[in-house]
């Protein structure tokens, strides 16, 4: 019992965490490149980028193991990773979303638009550092958290994603003039209309469907 609460903490605590730095990452990043401070939250409800929380889970899964073999290996592993999962990402916003949030095609060195070199080596760092240096003390905090609170967590996060993306696919929807008889996407339409999903994710765009 123990270990599935320490387990379940763990997962959320990383997911939580991981979205969090990956919003300050792209904040920051895209301000010193471009001058200018726009809102890079992937959620409806706090400063929340899910790409980087799911991403943080999948390289603690799959590198916690052998975080003690040699950097250039975890480095060179972590461009792969990140290359596949950025890439897949983008697929499944595509077409299963109908939206888009980044398109590299006018970049030298992309793969249709859908990923470009130089950040799959961010990847690389990204997995380095956390694997290295930051999850072995990380990962002694969130046992101490209470149970209870992780629990509260997990249902507004959960909750968080559901909405944010029935309120970007009934987005695409209204671009394309799909209308669907359900009460859940009508309270979509209502409560999240394009002007606030503009706000919220001002980088976002619907895809027109075939």
């Amino acid at each position: 019992m123990k270990k599935r609460s320490e387990l379940f903490k763990k997962i959320i605590w990383l997911f939580v965490i991981g979205c969090l730095l990956g919003f300050v990452i792209e904040t920051i990043w895209y301000l010193l490149k471009n001058g200018i401070l726009i809102n890079k939250q992937g959620l409806l409800y706090g400063p929340f980028k899910p790409i980087y929380g799911i991403g943080v889970l999948i390289i603690t899964a799959l590198f916690h193991k052998i975080q003690n073999k040699n950097r250039v290996m975890i480095f060179i592993l972590g461009i792969l990773v990140g290359t596949i999962y950025e890439y897949g990402t983008s697929l499944f916003q595509e077409y299963v979303l109908g939206t888009s949030t980044w398109d590299y095609s006018k970049f030298n060195f992309n793969i249709n638009g859908r990923i470009y070199f130089p950040y799959c080596i961010g990847w690389g760092l990204i997995t380095l550092l956390w694997i290295k240096f930051i999850y072995p003390k990380l990962k002694l905090l969130i046992i101490k958290i209470p149970l209870w609170i992780s629990v509260i967590t997990s249902i507004f996060m959960l909750s968080n994603l559901i909405v944010s993306a029935l309120a970007v696919y009934e987005y695409s929807n209204r671009a394309n003039d799909i209308r669907h008889n359900s009460k859940v996407l009508s309270v979509m339409d209502e409560v999240y209309p394009d002007e606030v999903i503009n706000k919220k994710f001002p980088k976002l765009k619907a895809l027109k469907k075939d």
